[in-house]
C-alpha cells in the first residue's frame, strides 16, 4: 500500500469517526429536544382540557367560549380523557385505554404529573383537583409525526454523511497526489543518480516542513559521501603517483647493487636511501590511517595544556629541520592554555602544521606565537616561505591536494586536511592566510 492510498484511507477514516460521532450527537440532541417540546405541548393541552371540562361552571359564557376555541384548536377530543376519583372517565373521547390503570392514577395523585410512551403513542397525565372533587386529565398523542421527523432527520444526516464521505475521499486523493508530488520528484531525482552525479545535491523545495529537512539532510549526506569518494579517488591517484617514486628508488637501488659487490660505505648509503623511502611511505600510510580512523571513531577527551603540546614538539623539529623555530608566548594567565579534547589528535595536527611551515619556509625562521583574543587562546604558525597561491587557499584543505608551487619538496597532501578535520571536530576555529611573503595558520581555541 503506497503513501497516497494510506493518506486517503487515514483521512477518510478520521472523517468517518468524527462525522459519525457528530451525527450521533446531533440525533441525540434533536431527539431529546423534540421529546421535551412534545411533553411541554402535552402538558399545555392537558391544562386546556382541564380548564374546558372542569372550570365551565366557574367561567362566564364568553370566557368558556374562549376556552372551547382553544381546546378545539389544540386538542383532539378522541385523545383526551378526564378521570374522576373512582377511576371512571367523566369527560373526553378517550373512553377505553388499557395503558391507564387505577395504580397509575394513584401514582399521578402523588406525583402531580406523569409522562410515559408506548410503541405507538405518548401519554401525559395531570392531577387536577377541583371543587367538584379530584380529577385526572390524560392527553394521548400518536408518535407518527414524531417518528417521521426523526426519520427525516436520520435520512438527511445519512445522505449528508455519504455525500461528505465521497467528497472527502476524492479531495483526499487529490490532496495526497498534490502533497506527494514533491516526494515523487525527489524519488525520480534519486533514481537518476549514479556515480557521476551523486555529488550533485537534490533540488531543495522551500516548503518549511519535514520534507525540506529530509532533502537538506540527504544533501548533507551526499556531500559527505562525495567527499569520501573524492578522498578515495585522490588517494588512488596519489598512490599511483607518489608511491611509485620511493618504490622505484628502492627497486632501482637494489638492482644496481645486485650487479656486483659493493663497499661497506656503499651498502650503508643504500641502507640509508631505502630507510628514507620506507620512512616516507610509513609516514604517508600512518597519516592516512589516522585520517580515516578519526572520521570513523570518536576519541577520548582529556584536559591538557596547549603550550606543553607545542614545547614537546620542539626537540623533534630541531633534530629533523635546520630551519630556525621560535616560540613566542604572550599569554598572561596560564588558564588560557587549558583545553579539553583529544591530546594525541591535537598534538598530531599542530605537528603537521608546524612541519608544513618548516618544509616550505625556504630556510627562513618559523614563529609559533600564542596570544589571547577575546579571552580565548590564539595560536599562530607564521612562516616567510613560498606561500600558497590565492586561488589554491581552499583547495589545499582537500585531502591529497598539494600546491602547484611546492616544487621538489616531499609531502603527502594529508597533513593540512587532517588538521582541519580534527580542529573542526574539537571546536577549534581554523584559518589560513597566505601571500608571496609567507603563510600564517591561525587557531582560535574555545574558552575553557
Amino acid at each position: 500500500m503506497n503513501l497516497k492510498i494510506r493518506l486517503t484511507l487515514f483521512s477518510s477514516l478520521v472523517f468517518t469517526i468524527i462525522f459519525g460521532l457528530a451525527t450521533l450527537v446531533i440525533y441525540w440532541i434533536f431527539y431529546n429536544s423534540s421529546e421535551r417540546h412534545l411533553i411541554s405541548s402535552l402538558e399545555k393541552n392537558a391544562k386546556i382540557a382541564g380548564i374546558y371540562y372542569l372550570e365551565a361552571d366557574e367561567q362566564s359564557p364568553l370566557k368558556h367560549l374562549e376556552s372551547k376555541n382553544q381546546y378545539e384548536s389544540l386538542v383532539k377530543r378522541a385523545m383526551v380523557a378526564v378521570y374522576n376519583a373512582e377511576g371512571q372517565v367523566s369527560y373526553g373521547g378517550l373512553k377505553y385505554d388499557n395503558q391507564i390503570s387505577k395504580s397509575l392514577l394513584t401514582q399521578l395523585k402523588s406525583q402531580k404529573t406523569v409522562y410515559f410512551k408506548t410503541e405507538d403513542s405518548f401519554y401525559f397525565g395531570l392531577y387536577y383537583p377541583d371543587n367538584q372533587g379530584d380529577f385526572f386529565v390524560f392527553v394521548k398523542e400518536s408518535n407518527t409525526d414524531f417518528n417521521q421527523q426523526l426519520n427525516r432527520l436520520l435520512f438527511i444526516l445519512v445522505l449528508v454523511f455519504l455525500v461528505a464521505l465521497i467528497s472527502i475521499v476524492l479531495l483526499s486523493v487529490w490532496l495526497s497526489k498534490y502533497a506527494y508530488l514533491p516526494i515523487r520528484n525527489v524519488i525520480q531525482e534519486i533514481q537518476h543518480k549514479d556515480l557521476n552525479t551523486i555529488q550533485e545535491p537534490l533540488t531543495v523545495i522551500k516548503t518549511k516542513d519535514e520534507l525540506q529537512d529530509l532533502i537538506e539532510s540527504y544533501n548533507a549526506l551526499l556531500r559527505r559521501i562525495s567527499e569520501n569518494m573524492i578522498i578515495r579517488k585522490n588517494f588512488v591517484s596519489y598512490v599511483s603517483h607518489e608511491f611509485r617514486t620511493p618504490l622505484a628508488g628502492i627497486l632501482g637501488s637494489m638492482e644496481v647493487f645486485g650487479t656486483k659487490a659493493r663497499s661497506q660505505e656503499e651498502y650503508q648509503e643504500l641502507a640509508a636511501t631505502i630507510t628514507e623511502h620506507v620512512n616516507f611511505l610509513n609516514h604517508l600510510i600512518g597519516n592516512f590511517l589516522l585520517l580515516t580512523e578519526d572520521q570513523a571513531l570518536k576519541r577520548s577527551m582529556e584536559v591538557f595544556r596547549i603550550d606543553e603540546v607545542v614545547w614537546d614538539l620542539v626537540p623533534k623539529f630541531k633534530r629533523t629541520f635546520a630551519v630556525p623555530l621560535k616560540i613566542e608566548l604572550q599569554v598572561d594567565e596560564p588558564h588560557y592554555f587549558n583545553f579539553r579534547g583529544n591530546r594525541m589528535l591535537v598534538a598530531l595536527s599542530i605537528s603537521n602544521l608546524i612541519e608544513n611551515a618548516l618544509k616550505y619556509a625556504n630556510g627562513q625562521e618559523v614563529v609559533v606565537r600564542m596570544t589571547t583574543l577575546d579571552e580565548r587562546l590564539s595560536l599562530e604558525i607564521i612562516d616567510q616561505g613560498i606561500g600558497i597561491p590565492q586561488a589554491e587557499l581552499e583547495a589545499v584543505k582537500q585531502t591529497f591536494y598539494r600546491g602547484t608551487n611546492v616544487g621538489t619538496v616531499k609531502g603527502s597532501g594529508i597533513g593540512l586536511s587532517f588538521a582541519q578535520i580534527v580542529f573542526k571536530d574539537q571546536g577549534v576555529d581554523f584559518a589560513i592566510r597566505s601571500n608571496d611573503l609567507g603563510t600564517t595558520v591561525s587557531l582560535l581555541f574555545p574558552k575553557f
